[in-house]
Protein backbone atom coordinates (compact mmCIF):
# COMPACT_ATOMS: atom_id res chain seq x y z
CA UNK A 1 0.00 0.00 0.00
CA UNK A 2 1.13 3.63 -0.45
CA UNK A 3 3.11 5.33 2.26
CA UNK A 4 1.40 7.51 4.85
CA UNK A 5 -0.05 10.91 4.02
CA UNK A 6 2.41 12.60 6.39
CA UNK A 7 5.45 11.12 4.63
CA UNK A 8 4.13 11.89 1.14
CA UNK A 9 3.14 15.46 1.92
CA UNK A 10 6.56 16.14 3.44
CA UNK A 11 8.33 14.71 0.36
CA UNK A 12 6.24 16.93 -1.91
CA UNK A 13 7.04 19.99 0.21
CA UNK A 14 10.75 19.24 0.02
CA UNK A 15 10.60 18.61 -3.75
CA UNK A 16 8.57 21.71 -4.64
CA UNK A 17 9.71 24.66 -2.47
CA UNK A 18 9.06 27.26 -5.18
CA UNK A 19 5.48 26.09 -5.60
CA UNK A 20 4.96 26.24 -1.86
CA UNK A 21 6.41 29.75 -1.70
CA UNK A 22 4.16 30.88 -4.55
CA UNK A 23 1.12 29.43 -2.82
CA UNK A 24 2.01 31.11 0.47
CA UNK A 25 2.38 34.40 -1.40
CA UNK A 26 -1.10 33.98 -2.86
CA UNK A 27 -2.79 33.43 0.49
CA UNK A 28 -2.51 37.16 1.24
CA UNK A 29 -4.66 38.21 -1.73
CA UNK A 30 -6.70 35.16 -2.78
CA UNK A 31 -8.99 32.88 -0.73
CA UNK A 32 -7.05 29.66 -0.25
CA UNK A 33 -4.07 31.15 -2.06
CA UNK A 34 -5.28 30.20 -5.56
CA UNK A 35 -7.49 31.80 -8.19
CA UNK A 36 -10.09 28.99 -8.08
CA UNK A 37 -10.95 26.14 -5.76
CA UNK A 38 -10.22 23.39 -8.28
CA UNK A 39 -6.51 24.22 -8.13
CA UNK A 40 -6.15 23.25 -4.48
CA UNK A 41 -4.40 19.98 -3.69
CA UNK A 42 -2.56 18.79 -0.61
CA UNK A 43 -0.07 19.74 0.70
CA UNK A 44 -0.12 22.76 -1.67
CA UNK A 45 -0.82 23.37 -5.37
CA UNK A 46 1.92 22.59 -7.88
CA UNK A 47 2.49 25.73 -9.95
CA UNK A 48 3.11 25.18 -13.65
CA UNK A 49 5.71 27.27 -15.46
CA UNK A 50 5.02 25.91 -18.95
CA UNK A 51 3.29 23.10 -20.80
CA UNK A 52 3.97 21.31 -24.07
CA UNK A 53 2.40 18.26 -25.73
CA UNK A 54 1.46 15.92 -22.85
CA UNK A 55 3.92 17.45 -20.37
CA UNK A 56 3.93 20.21 -17.77
CA UNK A 57 6.93 21.67 -15.93
CA UNK A 58 6.61 23.14 -12.45
CA UNK A 59 8.43 26.14 -10.96
CA UNK A 60 11.06 23.82 -9.48
CA UNK A 61 11.93 22.36 -12.88
CA UNK A 62 10.20 18.99 -12.48
CA UNK A 63 8.69 17.50 -15.66
CA UNK A 64 5.40 15.59 -15.42
CA UNK A 65 3.25 13.60 -17.82
CA UNK A 66 -0.11 15.30 -17.49
CA UNK A 67 -3.11 12.96 -17.21
CA UNK A 68 -5.48 15.77 -16.20
CA UNK A 69 -5.40 17.69 -19.51
CA UNK A 70 -6.49 20.97 -17.89
CA UNK A 71 -9.63 19.49 -16.35
CA UNK A 72 -10.22 17.35 -19.52
CA UNK A 73 -10.03 20.36 -21.89
CA UNK A 74 -6.73 19.76 -23.72
CA UNK A 75 -7.55 16.65 -25.73
CA UNK A 76 -4.93 17.56 -28.35
CA UNK A 77 -2.31 18.23 -25.70
CA UNK A 78 -1.00 21.57 -24.48
CA UNK A 79 0.60 22.83 -27.69
CA UNK A 80 -1.16 21.51 -30.82
CA UNK A 81 0.50 23.31 -33.74
CA UNK A 82 -2.65 23.82 -35.82
CA UNK A 83 -4.55 25.30 -32.87
CA UNK A 84 -1.70 27.60 -31.88
CA UNK A 85 -1.36 28.75 -35.48
CA UNK A 86 -5.10 29.49 -35.68
CA UNK A 87 -5.07 31.36 -32.35
CA UNK A 88 -2.00 33.42 -33.33
CA UNK A 89 -3.70 34.39 -36.59
CA UNK A 90 -6.86 35.41 -34.71
CA UNK A 91 -4.90 37.44 -32.14
CA UNK A 92 -3.07 39.25 -34.92
CA UNK A 93 -6.44 40.34 -36.29
CA UNK A 94 -7.34 42.04 -32.99
CA UNK A 95 -8.38 40.99 -29.51
CA UNK A 96 -12.08 41.71 -29.88
CA UNK A 97 -14.40 42.86 -32.64
CA UNK A 98 -17.77 43.51 -31.03
CA UNK A 99 -19.17 42.17 -34.30
CA UNK A 100 -19.56 38.75 -35.95
CA UNK A 101 -16.80 37.09 -37.95
CA UNK A 102 -16.79 34.42 -40.63
CA UNK A 103 -15.53 31.91 -38.08
CA UNK A 104 -19.03 31.70 -36.56
CA UNK A 105 -20.55 30.00 -39.61
CA UNK A 106 -17.50 27.77 -40.13
CA UNK A 107 -17.62 26.53 -36.55
CA UNK A 108 -21.39 26.10 -36.54
CA UNK A 109 -21.29 24.11 -39.78
CA UNK A 110 -18.54 21.89 -38.40
CA UNK A 111 -20.66 21.09 -35.33
CA UNK A 112 -23.88 20.49 -37.30
CA UNK A 113 -22.07 18.15 -39.70
CA UNK A 114 -20.55 16.19 -36.83
CA UNK A 115 -23.68 15.70 -34.68
CA UNK A 116 -26.87 14.30 -36.27
CA UNK A 117 -28.97 15.70 -33.42
CA UNK A 118 -27.87 19.31 -33.99
CA UNK A 119 -29.49 21.70 -36.46
CA UNK A 120 -28.51 25.10 -35.06
CA UNK A 121 -25.82 26.48 -32.75
CA UNK A 122 -25.23 29.41 -30.41
CA UNK A 123 -21.93 30.25 -28.72
CA UNK A 124 -21.68 31.21 -25.05
CA UNK A 125 -19.00 32.27 -22.60
CA UNK A 126 -18.81 28.93 -20.74
CA UNK A 127 -20.47 25.60 -20.07
CA UNK A 128 -22.25 27.23 -17.13
CA UNK A 129 -23.74 29.88 -19.43
CA UNK A 130 -24.85 27.18 -21.88
CA UNK A 131 -26.73 25.28 -19.18
CA UNK A 132 -28.22 28.47 -17.73
CA UNK A 133 -29.68 29.49 -21.09
CA UNK A 134 -30.86 25.93 -21.67
CA UNK A 135 -32.91 25.95 -18.46
CA UNK A 136 -34.71 29.11 -19.59
CA UNK A 137 -35.29 27.71 -23.05
CA UNK A 138 -36.87 24.46 -21.92
CA UNK A 139 -39.16 26.18 -19.41
CA UNK A 140 -40.31 28.71 -22.00
CA UNK A 141 -40.72 26.01 -24.65
CA UNK A 142 -42.80 23.62 -22.53
CA UNK A 143 -44.47 26.01 -20.08
CA UNK A 144 -43.43 23.69 -17.25
CA UNK A 145 -41.52 24.98 -14.18
CA UNK A 146 -39.22 22.14 -13.11
CA UNK A 147 -35.94 20.68 -14.29
CA UNK A 148 -34.94 17.04 -13.72
CA UNK A 149 -31.28 16.06 -13.33
CA UNK A 150 -29.32 13.15 -11.92
CA UNK A 151 -27.83 12.94 -8.45
CA UNK A 152 -24.13 13.73 -8.54
CA UNK A 153 -24.24 15.48 -11.93
CA UNK A 154 -22.75 18.96 -12.29
CA UNK A 155 -24.07 21.21 -15.06
CA UNK A 156 -22.52 24.53 -14.10
CA UNK A 157 -22.46 27.01 -11.27
CA UNK A 158 -25.92 28.57 -11.11
CA UNK A 159 -28.92 28.16 -8.82
CA UNK A 160 -31.16 26.49 -11.41
CA UNK A 161 -29.01 23.35 -11.66
CA UNK A 162 -26.34 23.28 -8.94
CA UNK A 163 -28.54 21.02 -6.86
CA UNK A 164 -27.49 17.62 -5.42
CA UNK A 165 -24.11 17.80 -7.13
CA UNK A 166 -22.39 16.16 -4.14
CA UNK A 167 -25.03 15.96 -1.41
CA UNK A 168 -24.60 14.78 2.14
CA UNK A 169 -26.22 11.35 2.07
CA UNK A 170 -27.84 12.05 5.43
CA UNK A 171 -29.90 14.75 3.70
CA UNK A 172 -30.21 13.15 0.26
CA UNK A 173 -33.12 10.79 0.89
CA UNK A 174 -33.53 7.24 -0.40
CA UNK A 175 -31.33 5.98 -3.25
CA UNK A 176 -34.26 5.25 -5.56
CA UNK A 177 -35.98 8.61 -4.95
CA UNK A 178 -33.35 11.19 -4.00
CA UNK A 179 -34.18 14.44 -2.26
CA UNK A 180 -33.11 17.71 -3.93
CA UNK A 181 -30.36 19.34 -1.85
CA UNK A 182 -28.97 22.81 -2.55
CA UNK A 183 -25.22 22.49 -3.09
CA UNK A 184 -24.16 25.68 -1.31
CA UNK A 185 -25.34 28.22 1.26
CA UNK A 186 -26.44 31.48 -0.32
CA UNK A 187 -28.34 29.93 -3.19
CA UNK A 188 -31.75 31.45 -3.89
CA UNK A 189 -34.28 30.24 -1.34
CA UNK A 190 -36.36 27.44 -2.78
CA UNK A 191 -33.96 26.68 -5.65
CA UNK A 192 -34.22 22.99 -4.90
CA UNK A 193 -38.04 23.10 -5.11
CA UNK A 194 -37.85 23.43 -8.88
CA UNK A 195 -35.41 20.55 -9.39
CA UNK A 196 -36.32 16.87 -9.50
CA UNK A 197 -33.44 14.52 -8.68
CA UNK A 198 -33.15 11.19 -10.50
CA UNK A 199 -31.04 8.12 -9.65
CA UNK A 200 -28.50 7.09 -12.30
CA UNK A 201 -29.21 3.77 -13.98
CA UNK A 202 -32.43 2.90 -12.09
CA UNK A 203 -34.96 2.70 -14.90
CA UNK A 204 -38.03 1.80 -12.89
CA UNK A 205 -37.43 4.60 -10.39
CA UNK A 206 -36.65 7.16 -13.09
CA UNK A 207 -39.78 6.27 -15.01
CA UNK A 208 -41.95 6.39 -11.89
CA UNK A 209 -40.59 9.79 -10.84
CA UNK A 210 -40.93 11.35 -14.29
CA UNK A 211 -44.42 9.98 -14.88
CA UNK A 212 -45.54 11.38 -11.53
CA UNK A 213 -44.07 14.77 -12.50
CA UNK A 214 -45.03 14.68 -16.19
CA UNK A 215 -46.97 17.95 -16.07
CA UNK A 216 -44.25 19.76 -14.10
CA UNK A 217 -40.91 18.72 -15.61
CA UNK A 218 -39.77 20.70 -18.65
CA UNK A 219 -36.56 18.80 -19.35
CA UNK A 220 -34.17 16.12 -18.18
CA UNK A 221 -30.50 17.12 -18.11
CA UNK A 222 -28.26 14.10 -18.62
CA UNK A 223 -24.48 13.79 -18.24
CA UNK A 224 -23.50 10.20 -18.98
CA UNK A 225 -20.33 10.52 -16.85
CA UNK A 226 -18.48 8.81 -19.68
CA UNK A 227 -15.48 6.89 -18.38
CA UNK A 228 -16.29 7.94 -14.82
CA UNK A 229 -19.41 5.89 -14.05
CA UNK A 230 -19.94 2.36 -15.31
CA UNK A 231 -23.33 3.17 -16.83
CA UNK A 232 -25.22 0.84 -19.18
CA UNK A 233 -25.13 2.56 -22.61
CA UNK A 234 -28.76 1.58 -23.25
CA UNK A 235 -29.82 3.81 -20.34
CA UNK A 236 -29.48 6.88 -22.57
CA UNK A 237 -31.76 5.28 -25.16
CA UNK A 238 -34.31 4.50 -22.46
CA UNK A 239 -34.17 8.10 -21.28
CA UNK A 240 -34.61 9.41 -24.82
CA UNK A 241 -37.71 7.27 -25.40
CA UNK A 242 -39.25 8.23 -22.06
CA UNK A 243 -38.67 11.97 -22.38
CA UNK A 244 -40.07 11.96 -25.90
CA UNK A 245 -43.20 10.13 -24.73
CA UNK A 246 -43.73 12.55 -21.82
CA UNK A 247 -43.14 15.68 -23.87
CA UNK A 248 -39.95 16.58 -21.98
CA UNK A 249 -36.85 18.06 -23.57
CA UNK A 250 -33.76 15.87 -23.33
CA UNK A 251 -30.64 17.96 -22.72
CA UNK A 252 -27.34 16.11 -23.00
CA UNK A 253 -24.31 17.57 -21.27
CA UNK A 254 -21.30 16.74 -23.47
CA UNK A 255 -18.87 19.17 -21.82
CA UNK A 256 -16.70 16.23 -20.74
CA UNK A 257 -18.35 13.25 -22.47
CA UNK A 258 -17.47 14.63 -25.93
CA UNK A 259 -14.31 12.62 -25.20
CA UNK A 260 -16.33 9.42 -25.69
CA UNK A 261 -16.07 9.48 -29.46
CA UNK A 262 -16.14 11.40 -32.73
CA UNK A 263 -19.73 12.55 -32.09
CA UNK A 264 -19.48 12.49 -28.32
CA UNK A 265 -21.36 10.14 -26.05
CA UNK A 266 -24.55 10.59 -28.05
CA UNK A 267 -22.80 9.21 -31.12
CA UNK A 268 -21.24 6.43 -29.05
CA UNK A 269 -24.64 5.12 -27.95
CA UNK A 270 -26.74 6.28 -30.92
CA UNK A 271 -29.09 8.73 -29.19
CA UNK A 272 -30.30 12.13 -30.41
CA UNK A 273 -31.05 14.63 -27.63
CA UNK A 274 -33.04 17.82 -28.24
CA UNK A 275 -30.32 20.11 -26.89
CA UNK A 276 -26.61 19.60 -26.24
CA UNK A 277 -24.22 21.53 -24.01
CA UNK A 278 -20.52 21.86 -24.84
CA UNK A 279 -17.43 23.68 -23.53
CA UNK A 280 -13.77 22.84 -22.85
CA UNK A 281 -12.78 20.78 -25.94
CA UNK A 282 -15.36 22.49 -28.15
CA UNK A 283 -13.65 25.79 -27.29
CA UNK A 284 -10.20 24.48 -28.09
CA UNK A 285 -9.22 24.56 -24.44
CA UNK A 286 -10.03 28.29 -24.17
CA UNK A 287 -12.91 29.88 -22.21
CA UNK A 288 -16.18 29.41 -24.07
CA UNK A 289 -19.23 27.22 -24.50
CA UNK A 290 -21.79 26.03 -27.00
CA UNK A 291 -25.55 25.54 -26.82
CA UNK A 292 -26.87 23.54 -29.76
CA UNK A 293 -29.83 21.46 -30.82
CA UNK A 294 -33.08 21.17 -32.72
CA UNK A 295 -34.18 24.23 -34.71
CA UNK A 296 -37.59 24.48 -33.03
CA UNK A 297 -35.83 25.09 -29.71
CA UNK A 298 -32.86 27.10 -30.93
CA UNK A 299 -35.04 29.46 -32.96
CA UNK A 300 -36.40 30.80 -29.66
CA UNK A 301 -33.14 32.78 -29.64
CA UNK A 302 -33.65 34.26 -33.13
CA UNK A 303 -33.73 38.00 -32.48
CA UNK A 304 -33.87 38.76 -36.21
CA UNK A 305 -37.55 37.82 -36.08
CA UNK A 306 -38.29 38.74 -32.47
CA UNK A 307 -36.71 36.31 -30.05
CA UNK A 308 -38.64 34.61 -27.28
CA UNK A 309 -35.45 34.69 -25.20
CA UNK A 310 -32.20 36.63 -25.26
CA UNK A 311 -28.80 34.96 -25.30
CA UNK A 312 -25.75 37.15 -25.61
CA UNK A 313 -22.55 38.12 -23.83
CA UNK A 314 -19.51 40.26 -24.57
CA UNK A 315 -17.20 37.27 -24.91
CA UNK A 316 -19.65 34.73 -26.37
CA UNK A 317 -18.32 33.44 -29.68
CA UNK A 318 -15.25 35.67 -29.66
CA UNK A 319 -13.12 35.01 -32.72
CA UNK A 320 -10.07 33.76 -30.78
CA UNK A 321 -12.04 31.00 -29.04
CA UNK A 322 -13.81 30.14 -32.30
CA UNK A 323 -10.46 29.81 -34.06
CA UNK A 324 -9.20 27.45 -31.37
CA UNK A 325 -12.41 25.42 -31.35
CA UNK A 326 -12.57 25.06 -35.12
CA UNK A 327 -8.93 23.96 -35.37
CA UNK A 328 -9.50 21.46 -32.55
CA UNK A 329 -12.61 19.94 -34.13
CA UNK A 330 -10.87 19.54 -37.48
CA UNK A 331 -7.95 17.81 -35.77
CA UNK A 332 -10.24 15.33 -33.95
CA UNK A 333 -10.46 12.85 -36.79
CA UNK A 334 -11.62 9.22 -36.60
CA UNK A 335 -7.93 8.22 -36.59
CA UNK A 336 -7.45 10.17 -33.36
CA UNK A 337 -10.21 8.21 -31.65
CA UNK A 338 -8.69 4.96 -32.88
CA UNK A 339 -5.43 6.08 -31.27
CA UNK A 340 -7.32 6.67 -28.04
CA UNK A 341 -8.84 3.19 -28.29
CA UNK A 342 -5.33 1.68 -28.33
CA UNK A 343 -4.14 3.78 -25.39
CA UNK A 344 -7.30 3.22 -23.34
CA UNK A 345 -7.22 -0.56 -23.74
CA UNK A 346 -3.55 -0.61 -22.80
CA UNK A 347 -4.20 1.50 -19.71
CA UNK A 348 -7.18 -0.54 -18.54
CA UNK A 349 -5.35 -3.85 -18.93
CA UNK A 350 -2.29 -2.43 -17.18
CA UNK A 351 -4.31 -1.09 -14.28
CA UNK A 352 -6.17 -4.36 -13.87
CA UNK A 353 -2.84 -6.18 -13.78
CA UNK A 354 -1.09 -4.04 -11.14
CA UNK A 355 -4.20 -3.72 -9.00
CA UNK A 356 -4.68 -7.48 -9.16
CA UNK A 357 -1.02 -8.09 -8.31
CA UNK A 358 -1.44 -5.84 -5.26
CA UNK A 359 -4.43 -7.89 -4.12
CA UNK A 360 -6.79 -4.91 -3.83
CA UNK A 361 -10.45 -4.72 -4.84
CA UNK A 362 -10.82 -2.04 -7.47
CA UNK A 363 -13.08 -0.99 -10.31
CA UNK A 364 -11.50 -0.04 -13.64
CA UNK A 365 -13.49 1.40 -16.54
CA UNK A 366 -13.14 3.73 -19.49
CA UNK A 367 -14.65 5.19 -22.66
CA UNK A 368 -12.93 7.12 -25.41
CA UNK A 369 -10.08 9.09 -23.85
CA UNK A 370 -11.10 8.80 -20.19
CA UNK A 371 -10.22 5.94 -17.82
CA UNK A 372 -11.11 5.71 -14.12
CA UNK A 373 -10.23 3.39 -11.27
CA UNK A 374 -11.51 3.36 -7.71
CA UNK A 375 -11.12 1.15 -4.67
CA UNK A 376 -14.30 -0.57 -3.53
CA UNK A 377 -16.42 -3.70 -3.47
CA UNK A 378 -19.03 -2.86 -6.09
CA UNK A 379 -19.12 -1.21 -9.53
CA UNK A 380 -19.20 2.58 -9.59
CA UNK A 381 -22.49 3.25 -11.36
CA UNK A 382 -23.70 6.40 -9.61
CA UNK A 383 -22.83 9.07 -7.06
CA UNK A 384 -23.58 6.91 -4.03
CA UNK A 385 -21.41 4.02 -5.14
CA UNK A 386 -18.63 6.49 -5.96
CA UNK A 387 -18.55 8.03 -2.49
CA UNK A 388 -18.40 4.54 -0.97
CA UNK A 389 -15.00 4.01 -2.60
CA UNK A 390 -11.79 4.54 -0.66
CA UNK A 391 -10.82 8.05 -1.75
CA UNK A 392 -7.96 8.22 0.74
CA UNK A 393 -6.03 5.41 -1.00
CA UNK A 394 -6.56 7.12 -4.34
CA UNK A 395 -5.24 10.40 -2.90
CA UNK A 396 -2.14 8.66 -1.55
CA UNK A 397 -1.53 7.08 -4.95
CA UNK A 398 -1.96 10.51 -6.57
CA UNK A 399 0.83 11.87 -4.38
CA UNK A 400 3.04 8.82 -4.95
CA UNK A 401 2.82 9.10 -8.75
CA UNK A 402 3.28 12.88 -8.61
CA UNK A 403 6.67 12.27 -6.99
CA UNK A 404 7.40 9.90 -9.89
CA UNK A 405 6.52 12.44 -12.57
CA UNK A 406 2.84 11.84 -13.34
CA UNK A 407 -0.14 14.12 -12.67
CA UNK A 408 -3.57 12.65 -11.89
CA UNK A 409 -6.63 14.08 -10.17
CA UNK A 410 -9.77 12.62 -8.62
CA UNK A 411 -13.18 13.24 -10.11
CA UNK A 412 -12.60 13.54 -13.86
CA UNK A 413 -10.72 10.34 -14.55
CA UNK A 414 -7.34 9.74 -16.15
CA UNK A 415 -7.42 11.83 -19.32
CA UNK A 416 -5.58 10.83 -22.47
CA UNK A 417 -4.41 13.33 -25.08
CA UNK A 418 -3.22 12.97 -28.65
CA UNK A 419 0.56 13.30 -28.05
CA UNK A 420 0.55 10.35 -25.63
CA UNK A 421 2.01 7.04 -26.72
CA UNK A 422 2.24 3.55 -25.23
CA UNK A 423 5.36 4.56 -23.29
CA UNK A 424 3.40 7.19 -21.37
CA UNK A 425 0.68 4.69 -20.52
CA UNK A 426 3.14 2.05 -19.39
CA UNK A 427 5.00 4.65 -17.35
CA UNK A 428 1.87 5.63 -15.43
CA UNK A 429 0.91 1.99 -14.87
CA UNK A 430 4.40 1.28 -13.57
CA UNK A 431 4.24 4.29 -11.23
CA UNK A 432 0.89 3.15 -9.85
CA UNK A 433 2.30 -0.34 -9.37
CA UNK A 434 5.23 1.11 -7.44
CA UNK A 435 2.85 3.22 -5.37
CA UNK A 436 0.82 0.17 -4.43
CA UNK A 437 4.01 -1.65 -3.37
CA UNK A 438 5.55 1.28 -1.49
CA UNK A 439 6.45 0.91 2.17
Amino acid sequence: MPRSREILEEEIRLATPKSRAQWERGTATMPGGVIKGAYWMAPHPIYVERAEDCYVWDLDGHKYVDFTNHHTAMVLGHSPPTVIEAVNKAVAQGLGFGAPSTLEAEMAEEIVNRFPSIEKVRFTGSGTESSLHATRMVRAFTGRPKIAKFEGAYHGSHDALEISTAPDIARAGPADSPTAVASWPGMARGSEDNVVILPYGQRESVELILREQKDEVAAVFFDAKAGIYDLDPSFALFLRDLTRELGMVMVMDEVVSFRAGYSGYQGHVGVEPDLTLFAKIMSGGLPGGVLAGKAELMDMLDNSTGATLNQSGTFSGNHITLAAGLATLRALTPDVYRHFDVLRKRLISGLERVLGDAGVRANVRGIGSIVSFDFGERPVQDYRSLIETDREIFELIRMEVLLRGYVMAAGLGICLCVPMEIEHIDGLVGAIGEALAAE
